[in-house]
C-alpha cells in the first residue's frame, strides 16, 4: 500500500487522470483533534470533576468538489477513545479511560474525569497527558471508490494548576426542615486554609429529588472577604417533598472564590447531611351530613391536629372528586380555622350540594389543611381523605285529581299532594308551570304549608278555559318547592297531571217565531232566547248581521238577565230588498254577556234561516192593490189632518 507522501507526490506530478474524458481525483486528509481544560485549578486534598473539551478541526489535503461528503469522511475520527494519565501531576484519576465513538469536524465533545488531588501537593503547574486512539480513512479514490484506513495514537499535554489557597471545612449543621414543608438549614463553615478568600459564593446543593434548596437544586450565599480561621454560618431554605422520610439526606457544600492572586478558585466539595423532621399531620375524627340528593345541606367534619407543631392561620380546603357533589357551584370550598394546637379537635362545616343525578352511595372527597408554621412559612397537608353519602332525594306525589274544564267556561283543577320523602319539609309551594294558550290559571301558586314525611294536603287552581279550546286530553305540569334545613328554597321534581277538557257548549238556544219575509217587505222578526248554561247570565247584548239584499234598521237586542233555563223573546227589524230572490238567506246573531264573576264574554255566532218569498205571483196580494190601499191611507190621513 502506497504511503501518503507517495500519493501526494503522485497527485502533484499527475494532478488529474483523465479516463474516458472524465476527471477523477483523490481525497486525502486526517482528523486534527485539539484538547483544552478550561477549569485547570485544583487545591490539595480536593476531589472534583474536570471536563476536557475535544474539537476536531480536520486536515484536508486534497478534496472533492463533485462529492463533498467524501471530504468529511477522511477528516472524521472513528472509534475514538481517550485516557487521562496523571503524568507528573499529584492527582489520581478514577475511570481514566473514556470511549467517545465518532468525532466529526465542528461539534465539541466534553469528556469528564473524576480526580483526587494529593493532600500534600505543592502549589505549582503540572502536566498530565491525554492519550487519544482512533481510526480514520486517509485516502479515497473518487474514480474507483477504493479507500485506505489508518489507526492513530496521539498524546496531548494537559496543564493542571495546584494552588494552596483558602480551604474550607463544615463545622456544624442545624436544621428545622420538615417533611412536606420548608425549613431552615444553618451550615457553619471555617476557612482552614492559609489564604483569605474574596467574593466567595458558598453553594449548598441537594443530592436527591426529595429535598430542594430555595426551590431548586442549589443556591448560594455571598461573602466579600473571608479570613483564615474565620467561621461563617449560612442559612438556607430547604423544602422536603411529601415523599421524603425523616432520615439523613446528602447535600454538597462548595465555595467558589477569588484567591489572593485574584484567580477564581473552586474549593473541594464537602458532604452535608440534613435530616428533616416528621411531617406536620392532621387526622379525621368524625364526619356527618344533612345533604340529600337534589338538595343542599351541611357537611360537618371533625379534624385533629396530630402535631408536632402549633399552626397559625389554618384553613381547610374541601375538594369533590365527582361533579354530582359540589360546594355551591364549585368543586371546592375553603373553611377558616385559625390557630390550632397539637391534639386539638376542630369542627369544620361547609354547605354541600348533591345534584339531581347523584346516587345514594358513598362519594370520595379530599381535603387539605393550609397553615403557617412557627417561622411564618406557609405549608399544606393534603392527605385528608373523606367521604359523603347523600340521603334519598326529597320527592312528592299527586293523587285524587278532580277537574271541571270546559271550553269557554271557568273551571278548576284539584288534587292531593303527598310528601313521599323521608324528611319533614316546610313552606311547600305548588306552582302552575303548564304553558297552554287556551288555558290559564287564575293564580299561579298555591301555598300548601308544612308537610311531614308521609303527610298529604289538598290544593286547587281556578282555570279560565277559552272558547277556542278544543276538547281532548291535556297534561298539566306542577313545580313543587320547599325550604330545606338551611332555609334555602329547593325545587323538587316536576309533577305531571293528566286530565281532559270538554268541548264548548252553546250559551243560548234560539227559536225563530216568524222567519218568512216577502220581497220588498220590512217587518219585525221575533225569536226566543233560552239560557242553556247552569249559571245566570246578565247584560246580554245581541247583534244581528245580514248581507244584501237583506238589511236591518234595528239590529240590536238586550236582555237584562237570564237564569239557567230561562227564556225571553226579542225582535229585530228586517227588510228584504226588491232585488231579493225567492230563497233562504242567513241571519247571523252573536251575543255579548256577563258571567256571575264579572267576566265579559262573546258567544259563538248563531246563523238563523230567513225565507224570502216573491209575493207577486198567485195567492199573494196584487201590487196595484197594495199601492191603492197605500194611496187611500195617505189621502185619508190628509183629510183627518185638515180637520184638526
Amino acid at each position: 500500500m502506497a504511503s501518503n507522501a507517495q500519493k501526494l507526490l503522485l497527485l502533484a506530478v499527475v494532478g488529474v487522470v483523465v479516463t474516458s474524458g472524465t476527471a477523477t481525483a483523490a481525497i486525502v486528509g486526517s482528523p486534527d483533534i485539539v484538547a483544552t481544560l478550561e477549569d485547570d485549578t485544583v487545591s490539595p486534598g480536593e476531589q472534583k470533576t474536570i471536563e476536557i473539551s475535544l474539537v476536531n478541526t480536520g486536515d484536508l489535503d486534497s478534496g472533492s468538489t463533485q462529492n463533498p461528503a467524501l471530504n468529511s469522511e477522511v477528516t472524521t475520527a472513528k472509534g475514538l477513545t481517550v485516557k487521562l494519565i496523571s503524568g507528573d501531576a499529584p492527582i489520581s484519576v478514577k475511570n481514566s479511560k473514556r470511549s467517545i465513538g465518532t468525532l466529526q469536524t465542528g461539534p465539541q465533545a466534553t469528556v469528564p474525569f473524576d480526580i483526587s488531588v494529593d493532600d500534600d501537593a505543592s502549589s505549582e503547574t503540572y502536566e498530565a497527558q491525554l492519550k487519544l486512539n482512533y481510526k480514520h480513512t486517509s485516502y479515497i479514490s473518487e474514480g474507483t471508490g477504493s479507500r485506505d484506513e489508518e489507526t492513530k495514537t496521539r498524546t496531548i499535554d494537559i496543564e493542571i494548576d495546584v494552588t494552596d489557597d483558602a480551604t474550607f471545612n463544615v463545622t456544624d449543621v442545624e436544621s428545622n426542615a420538615r417533611v412536606d414543608s420548608t425549613g431552615t438549614v444553618a451550615v457553619s463553615v471555617e476557612n482552614t486554609g492559609d489564604g483569605s478568600a474574596r467574593d466567595a459564593a458558598v453553594t449548598l446543593a441537594s443530592q436527591n429529588q426529595d429535598l430542594e434548596v430555595s426551590g431548586g437544586e442549589a443556591t448560594s450565599r455571598f461573602v466579600d472577604k473571608w479570613e483564615p480561621g474565620e467561621v461563617r454560618t449560612f442559612n438556607y431554605r430547604v423544602s422536603s417533598a411529601e415523599s421524603a422520610e425523616p432520615e439523613p439526606y446528602g447535600f454538597e457544600l462548595s465555595v467558589a472564590f477569588d484567591n489572593e492572586d485574584g484567580l477564581r478558585t473552586q474549593s473541594v466539595g464537602q458532604s452535608v447531611a440534613v435530616e428533616p423532621d416528621p411531617e406536620q399531620r392532621f387526622s379525621v375524627v368524625n364526619s356527618s351530613s344533612s345533604v340529600a340528593v337534589s338538595n343542599t345541606g351541611t357537611y360537618e367534619v371533625q379534624l385533629r391536629n396530630t402535631g408536632p407543631l402549633t399552626v397559625d392561620d389554618a384553613s381547610v380546603t374541601f375538594v369533590s372528586q365527582n361533579a354530582d357533589i359540589t360546594f355551591g357551584k364549585s368543586s371546592s370550598t375553603i373553611a377558616y380555622v385559625g390557630d390550632w394546637e397539637p391534639g386539638e379537635v376542630r369542627t369544620v362545616r361547609v354547605d354541600t350540594t348533591a345534584s339531581p343525578d347523584a346516587e345514594e352511595r358513598s362519594y370520595a372527597l379530599s381535603a387539605n389543611v393550609q397553615y403557617d408554621d412557627q417561622e411564618g412559612d406557609t405549608s399544606t397537608y393534603d392527605d385528608v381523605q373523606l367521604s359523603l353519602s347523600p340521603a334519598p332525594e326529597q320527592n312528592f306525589d299527586v293523587s285524587n285529581i278532580d277537574t271541571s274544564l270546559q271550553a269557554g267556561e271557568d273551571g278548576s283543577l284539584s288534587a292531593t299532594l303527598t310528601n313521599t320523602g323521608t324528611r319533614d319539609v316546610e313552606n311547600v309551594v305548588i306552582a302552575w308551570e303548564s304553558q297552554q294558550s287556551t288555558l290559564s290559571p287564575k293564580e299561579t301558586q298555591y301555598a300548601v304549608g308544612n308537610l311531614d314525611a308521609g303527610e298529604s294536603a289538598n290544593f286547587s287552581f281556578g282555570v279560565d278555559v277559552s272558547n277556542s279550546a278544543e276538547a281532548g286530553a291535556r297534561q298539566f305540569d306542577f313545580g313543587v318547592s320547599y325550604r330545606d334545613d338551611n332555609g334555602d328554597r329547593v325545587d323538587a321534581d316536576t309533577l305531571e297531571v293528566r286530565s281532559t277538557v270538554d268541548g264548548s257548549q252553546d250559551e243560548f238556544d234560539i227559536e225563530v217565531q216568524n222567519s218568512t219575509l216577502g220581497v220588498g217587505q220590512d217587518r219585525s222578526i221575533t225569536f226566543t232566547i233560552t239560557n242553556t248554561k247552569d249559571k245566570t247570565l246578565s247584560s246580554i247584548e245581541g247583534k244581528a248581521f245580514v248581507n244584501d239584499p237583506l238589511s236591518s234598521s234595528d239590529d240590536e237586542t238586550f236582555i237584562a238577565e237570564l237564569e239557567p233555563g230561562e227564556s225571553e223573546t226579542v225582535s229585530i227589524q228586517l227588510s228584504a230588498g226588491s232585488n231579493a230572490l225567492d230563497k233562504t238567506y242567513p241571519l247571523n246573531l252573536d251575543f255579548q254577556y256577563e258571567t256571575p264573576d264579572g267576566d265579559k264574554r262573546v258567544s259563538d255566532t248563531y246563523s238563523l234561516p230567513i225565507e224570502v218569498t216573491d209575493q207577486s205571483g198567485g195567492g199573494g196580494t196584487p201590487l196595484w192593490l197594495i199601492g191603492g190601499v197605500g194611496l187611500l191611507v195617505v189621502v185619508g190621513g190628509a183629510v183627518w189632518y185638515s180637520r184638526q
